[in-house]
């Protein structure tokens, strides 16, 4: 795999599609996950919350457009669909330094169309 920030976040989407819990192995041991005003320091904690999510609701990411990169940082608009028929539209804002995702913050949308 190419360590490039964008393929980094790109392989993480491609990941999140299939399901793969493995996606946790992108993120450096001490990475953060940051969203919905709670912080996830460290591998473990991300890794509970990932397998936790995967099972419960199946995130299936879809892009709403192209990854926006900037050295080491990239965002990406994306629908995230869930099971039980819903979707949510997010903004995901990723460090990627190393090969691996330093930190990830992700923003809900309040309210959709």
């Amino acid at each position: 795999m190419d360590s490039s920030p964008e393929s980094v976040v790109t392989e993480y989407f491609s990941r999140m599609r299939a399901g793969d819990k493995s996606v946790v192995d992108l993120f450096h041991e001490d990475a953060e996950l940051v969203g919905l005003g709670t912080t996830r320091p460290g591998k473990d904690a991300i890794r509970d919350f990932y397998h936790g999510v995967i099972e419960r609701a199946g995130p299936t990411p879809r892009s709403a457009g192209p990854l926006l990169a900037d050295g080491s940082r990239v965002a990406a608009e994306v629908y995230i669909d869930l099971s039980g028929d819903t979707s949510v539209h997010a903004v995901d804002l990723f460090v990627v330094e190393a090969g691996r995702i330093r930190s990830l913050t992700y923003f809900i949308c309040a309210h959709s169309e």
